[in-house]
């Protein structure tokens, strides 16, 4: 599929963009694709590629986006405990939860990002939906690390 480049029009716009990705994004502050955008909005300089696009589930991303890695890891032992819960007293897995192929949260870049980084890592990752750490996260991690089918 080919990325469909996203120019932001309005202030409005700009602003949405910038608190959507680039606020959440490790390459900030400093980031030069987006000093690319301000130099096109400002300038008429050429988009950048690597600049802000179309996104199926998030409406805009950004191709440049890398994940923070800040969330507080899960210790050893959380794993552990985790992995001795009965499957239904885990948390549950929300009806758009980024685990879930087809939700607009599995389908947005960025997020699909932060989510497969964060069970790579076992960075808590927190539902979209109720408060307390994602349900299908939680799954992932465990299945990463062998604890559950």
């Amino acid at each position: 599929m080919s990325e469909i480049a996203y120019k932001p029009k309005t202030q409005e716009d700009w602003q949405e963009c910038w608190e959507t990705t680039c606020s959440a994004c490790a390459n900030m502050p400093g980031c030069e694709i987006c000093e690319q955008m301000i130099d096109h909005l400002c300038d008429g300089a050429p988009w950048p590629e690597a600049g802000f696009v179309y996104d199926p589930g998030a409406g805009v991303s950004c191709l440049s986006y890398e994940p923070h890695r800040k969330a507080p890891r899960l210790s050893r032992q959380q794993l552990r405990r985790l992995s001795r819960l009965n499957p239904d007293t885990l948390p549950p897995v929300c009806s758009g939860c980024a685990a879930t192929r087809g939700t607009d949260a599995s389908k947005s870049r960025h997020t699909r990002q932060d989510f497969e980084a964060a069970v790579k890592d076992r960075r808590q990752f927190l539902c979209h939906e109720r408060p307390g750490y994602c349900g299908g996260w939680i799954r992932a991690v465990l299945a990463r690390a062998g604890k559950r089918n």
